[in-house]
């Protein structure tokens, strides 16, 4: 087997792809960053983060460029089914939107800044190298150029989001998997007043035009003066809706006063973007020489507003998996399969209730009164709110057992 070049080779270098490789370049590790786009630069994203990703921007020493950004710092998260305070966690009480093309390009600064980090954008992966059945490498060309290139190392990491080249080119296997459930667009908009106090707000109701009992718009205030505006339709009315998005998109707004109300006075400042293609599910995190992260390795709908959170904590996860087996505590095998189970069990609750898996194992009766005691129980609406920003470990929560334990002490009380 030919030497390697770098520890990593992370492909992929948004949020999940630069917060790895920051973990592996804290421990010491060399890391090769490639992603295909250059920077600064758009992405699909919800923008919406909460403290479980400051703390981790912390871990990394990226927070304070971060909160440099003028984005308002939110204070409540206002959605249809829970309205509580953001937790307070290690001095972090806020949440914050902010456009990728602003946010990744401080993380990749941050990543160039480190001596162990070597960045290419710009450079597509078009290839995986394999030796003696393990990922062994990878192949690459600049966007603009015709000569591929080949880097070496002892572990090649997708952070190349839900449809990862890596992952295909490695054979990565689906598990439970759940089909589109909702089509989300979003543009951004001058004007919107600010709530007081700031919210990511989101409301709900059936928009009938296009054939949807269920439509959902959000509110959620971002840098430089815009707000992230957004609305949804469940996926059977895709087809419909994407007729004439931008008529659908306004129209839908309208159908929610209390959404309109402040919408209506704002100004469009962008285009409108979005997606019906948004399916859900678990990838295997890892074989030989090879491992996902983010929305390569697990992906679900974007109406909890889990995906960048998950991605540093799974970014954590596997550079302290990576670690343990460079270090000869466990072997590759070994290291990896833990990260599996632990990332596994870190993503597992919000998935389930992301894709209303876990309203089917309690039941419609059960998960009625649950919704219902939120709006009743202030305390309950907090926890909620905790597991949501992992404050709180969301098992503790949105797990069969302990929606029931809540229930069924409210029934006792």
């Amino acid at each position: 087997m030919a030497p390697a070049d770098y520890d990593a080779i992370v492909v992929g270098a948004r949020i999940a792809g630069s917060t790895t490789a920051l973990y592996l370049a804290r421990r010491g590790y060399t890391v090769l960053l490639l992603d295909r786009d250059r920077f600064p630069s758009p992405t699909l994203s919800t923008h919406l983060f909460f403290t479980d990703t400051l703390d981790a921007l912390r871990e990394l020493g990226a927070l304070e460029p971060v909160l440099a950004v003028d984005a308002p710092r939110l204070r409540w998260l206002r959605f249809p089914y829970v309205a509580a305070p953001f937790p307070e966690h290690d001095g972090l009480d806020f949440a914050l939107c902010i456009r990728r093309e602003v946010l990744d390009t401080i993380l990749l600064d941050h990543a160039v800044a480190q001596p162990e980090i070597t960045v290419k954008t710009g450079t597509g992966v078009t290839g995986l190298i394999w030796d003696d059945g393990r990922v062994a490498g990878v192949r690459y060309r600049a966007r603009r150029g015709r000569a591929e290139g080949e880097a070496r190392a002892r572990i090649v990491i997708g952070a190349d989001g839900r449809t990862s080249f890596v992952a295909r080119a490695a054979g990565a296997a689906e598990y439970d998997p759940v089909p589109p459930l909702f089509a989300w667009y979003y543009a951004y908009m001058h004007d919107v007043p600010l709530d007081d106090p700031p919210s990511a707000a989101a409301f709900r109701g059936p928009f009938p035009e296009v054939g949807a009992e269920y439509s959902a718009a959000f509110i959620f205030p971002a840098d430089g003066g815009l707000t992230l505006v957004g609305f949804g339709v469940e996926h059977a009315a895709f087809a419909r809706f994407r007729r004439s998005v931008r008529a659908n998109f306004f129209a839908g707004l309208r159908s929610l006063p209390d959404a309109w109300e402040r919408v209506g006075q704002g100004r469009l400042a962008s285009r409108i973007l979005g997606t019906g293609q948004l399916p859900n599910f678990f990838r295997t995190a890892w074989g030989p020489g090879w491992a996902l992260v983010g929305d390569a390795g697990c992906h679900k709908d974007p109406h909890t507003a889990q995906g960048m959170g998950d991605a540093v904590r799974s970014a954590r996860l596997l550079a302290a998996a990576l670690d343990r087996w460079w270090r000869g505590e466990e072997s590759e095998a070994e290291a990896l399969a833990r990260y599996q189970r632990e990332r596994d069990a870190d993503l597992r609750p919000m998935y389930d209730f992301t894709t209303f898996r876990l309203q089917a194992q309690v039941g419609d009766e059960i998960w009625e009164r649950f919704n219902q005691l939120t709006w009743e129980d202030a305390e309950l609406a907090r926890r909620r709110v905790a597991a949501m920003t992992h404050a709180l470990h969301p098992a503790e929560v949105y797990a069969p057992e302990a929606v029931l334990r809540a229930v069924q002490a409210h029934s006792t009380a």
